[in-house]
């Protein structure tokens, strides 16, 4: 019985290429949404374009560093998690070999494999210690053999999409002096790239793109208005 079109979808989700896209949308996703807010505040509180883009540098700056390593040690902890299950099949496979063949068994039983498919194939895959350990690794707890990842491979594609994320609402600010002049165009930006995000996030989990699209939007118009919301109080109470 060949493979279903559900598992080969599952394999592809998780390989490095597509998680290395998740961890662009995400980064993205933070930088934009995090910015637009700041910026959408300060600019609110009735600021320069130079205090605008000074606060975003800090705050887009933090924040990538902040999200770098967060991907660093969520990544190292993963990995940390694979290999010791990974150590954990071993051991198993070398002191009860008899029981985990049965568990090979009844996995090809449950994919609907005849009786002599299944002695078939877990003789094949039995034969070989590391081929068996995979198999469990991957049918048993859905660990694939390329779920160990590089940190810090991660902790800079995370780091980079996060810094690409702050600059469409940030770059208004550099191209006009007058902040409330480059505030609707900021807004403009970071609408139009939180669509983006939605359809590519769509496209990575096979989802309605003009759903995902405007779950992103709804959240970056949220930025905005607690942004408007937030700034405008402060430059009250500051007197601005």
């Amino acid at each position: 019985m060949p493979v279903s079109a559900r598992q080969h979808s599952e394999a592809r989700i998780h390989t490095p290429q597509a998680r290395s896209i998740r961890e662009v949308v995400f980064g993205v996703n933070d930088g934009l949404v995090s910015i637009t807010g700041i910026i959408v505040g300060v600019t609110a509180s009735n600021m320069s374009s130079h205090q605008v883009l000074i606060s975003g540098l800090a705050a887009v700056i933090a924040a990538a560093v902040s999200m770098s390593l967060g991907a660093y040690l969520s990544t190292v902890a993963q990995n940390e998690y694979f290999l010791a299950e990974r150590t954990r099949e071993l051991r198993e496979v070398e002191e009860i070999p008899d029981e985990e063949r049965l568990e090979v068994e009844s996995i090809y039983r449950a994919q609907g494999f005849s009786p002599e498919e299944v002695r078939v194939l877990t003789q094949r895959v039995t034969a070989d210690r590391d081929r068996w350990v995979d198999f469990m690794m991957k049918e048993e707890l859905g660990i694939l053999l390329d779920s160990v990842d590089n940190p810090w491979t991660s902790a800079a594609i995370m780091g980079v999409a996060v810094l690409a994320g702050a600059v469409p609402p940030m770059l208004p600010y550099l191209l006009v002096p007058d902040p409330h002049r480059a505030l609707p165009w900021a807004i403009v930006f970071a609408v139009v790239v939180a669509f983006g995000l939605g359809v590519l996030k769509a496209k990575v989990a096979k989802s309605q793109w003009w759903k995902s699209g405007m779950q992103f939007l709804l959240v970056t118009g949220a930025a905005v208005v607690i942004g408007i919301l937030g700034g405008s109080l402060l430059g009250r109470l500051l007197g601005s």
